[in-house]
């Protein structure tokens, strides 16, 4: 018996089991890590598929999703299990596209794109199912996001006129958010996938895995025909049509996050470079989490490297990969 014990310990599948079963129930049942975990989720499939291959990892990420399902059954309680599968299997993506040996851009954008097209599908199914328009619906949503964050920093220390500012502008704020709300989603799935990619990385290096196309994420930069559109599109904001703004006003905030991305890739490029320790680098970004001013900084930085080429200052062997 112990020895049936020891195997069962021993077992990569059992171990990755109950590496995916956890996450998947702290998602679920832990209010505030939960998010987190979700967040994460797609490093840790991504991770585990690229250690331990994709049919075992789908396999245990099969059984987990089912066992959820069984205990939400038994507690009579709603799981949001779209979420979950749609982490999960962006995370298996790009596990399977790095060991294809795909380019860079392929790494992030499919899984990005699967990510967007569930949330599009969350979006269309619920407006047809509340008997609304899809647009409508989504205003609907922000309403709702904004509203709860109103009564969150009424309960925060914040000063009475800061929070009496916001809720006399609320109507404003919404709009405006609704505006730039097909950016703010593809902004805000592509730098999810980013993160979970770098940090997979990193675990992956750890390991002992060494990925070609992971090596070079510091390297990258956007095709130079994006200046293109970086341009036409920023002009086209000062049309006084609302069709052409809003089309033009979400493709320049993704391009200049684009461009943003970019200028994070030169940082990290310069990181390696000069061997910083990881502690100043993780000082450097806690920094610019604080200050986001410093991020218009960055993304110039990316903008104009089309013209000066920032990483040739400090490439110390032009045949080296560098990671970021």
């Amino acid at each position: 018996m112990k020895k049936l014990d020891l195997l069962i310990l021993k077992s990569p599948f059992i171990k990755q089991l109950f590496i995916i079963t956890i996450f998947v129930f702290s998602t679920v049942f832990i209010p505030f890590l939960g998010s987190f975990c979700l967040i994460l989720f797609p490093m840790i499939l991504f991770v585990l598929g690229t250690i331990n291959g994709e049919i075992k990892t789908v396999t245990a990420f099969f059984i987990s999703c089912l066992l959820l399902l069984i205990l939400s059954f038994l507690l009579n309680q709603a799981t949001p299990l779209l979420p979950i599968i749609t982490m999960g299997l962006s995370g298996l993506l790009a596990a399977k596209i790095v060991a294809q040996n795909k380019s860079t851009e392929k790494i992030i954008a499919y899984p990005a794109l699967l990510i967007i097209a569930l949330i599009c599908f969350y979006f269309i199914y619920n407006s047809f199912e509340q008997s609304v328009h899809p647009w409508k619906f989504i205003q609907k949503y922000v309403a709702s996001i904004i509203d709860a964050n109103i009564k969150l920093y009424s309960q925060l220390p914040l000063a009475k006129e800061d929070i009496d500012f916001i809720k006399d502008n609320q109507h404003s704020i919404t709009t405006a958010f609704t505006q730039i709300f097909p950016s703010l989603i593809v902004i805000f799935t592509v730098f999810i996938v980013w993160i979970n990619i770098l940090i997979g990385k990193i675990v992956l290096i750890k390991s002992g895995i060494s990925q070609p196309k992971l090596m070079m994420l510091a390297n990258w930069k956007t095709p130079d025909f994006f200046i293109w559109i970086f341009i036409i599109s920023g002009g086209l904001t000062l049309i006084p049509n609302d069709d052409i703004n809003f089309l033009a006003l979400n493709i320049f905030l993704v391009i200049c996050f684009v461009y943003l991305l970019q200028g994070f890739a030169i940082i990290g490029f310069i990181f390696q470079s000069k061997n910083v320790p990881a502690f100043l680098r993780f000082l450097f970004y806690f920094f610019i989490a604080i200050q986001q001013f410093l991020m218009i900084a960055i993304a110039a930085a990316g903008l104009f490297d089309i013209w000066v080429d920032f990483r040739k200052f400090f490439r110390k062997d032009h045949t080296t990969d560098i990671m970021s």
